[in-house]
Parts: C-alpha cells; sequence; structure tokens
C-alpha cells in the first residue's frame, strides 16, 4: 500500500474515516500530475480490495454511538457508489458522503436487520 494509504489504515485504528478526511490526506500529498478524484478512486480500490477496510454510512442511533453500515457489492461497484455519493451531495455534506471502517468494526452489511 502506498504511504498515503497506509496514514489512512492508521486514522481508522482510531475511528471511522470521512470522505473529507481522505480527500484532504490525498491532496496534501499531490505527488503526481493525476487529479484527486483519479487518486481517491485509486486509493478506495486498494483499501476496499485490501478486504480490511469497508465502505459504508455512518448513523447516530443514540446520543453516544454512532452506527457503521457497509454498502454491498464488488470493490467496483463500492467505489463508483462513492463517486456517485459525492457527486450528488451538496456543497458541506460532500465531506461525509460515504464512511470508511475497518472491517472488524462494521456494526452491519446493507440488508442485514440484524
Amino acid at each position: 500500500m502506498t504511504t498515503t494509504n497506509d496514514d489512512i489504515l492508521e486514522m481508522l485504528d482510531d475511528d471511522m474515516v470521512s470522505h473529507g478526511l481522505i480527500s484532504q490526506c490525498l491532496e496534501q500529498t499531490k505527488s503526481s500530475a493525476t487529479p484527486l478524484e483519479k487518486r481517491l478512486e485509486s486509493a478506495l480500490t486498494e483499501l476496499l480490495a485490501s478486504g480490511n477496510v469497508e465502505i459504508g454510512v455512518a448513523k447516530m442511533t443514540t446520543p453516544d454511538y454512532v452506527e457503521f453500515t457497509a454498502w454491498n457489492g464488488t470493490v467496483e461497484e463500492r467505489v463508483g457508489r462513492a463517486v456517485d455519493a459525492v457527486d450528488a451531495a451538496n456543497g458541506p455534506d460532500k465531506e461525509f458522503s460515504y464512511w470508511l471502517c475497518l472491517r472488524k468494526n462494521v456494526d452491519r452489511f446493507e440488508g442485514n436487520d440484524e
């Protein structure tokens, strides 16, 4: 994994990570002429393909607990869904279009109401 992805994994050890934080991390490492959007897609693909990271949504279920629901689908489908979620969001909502979470910390997967 790249240094930036290692940094993201380190952040995930502590908590969930939002799209905004991932973008900020990638923006700070302008090591190539590749546009941020492509670097973001590449980073997400690499992280999800590892099998240790999931992507989805976070929702506050009680005043002191945020539940993480992971998206289903192939790596490519989930990365595409993330891109679509960012495109569909407005203004400051873009930052929270999706979240990453370590697989071991996922509360549930879509379609599992348990």
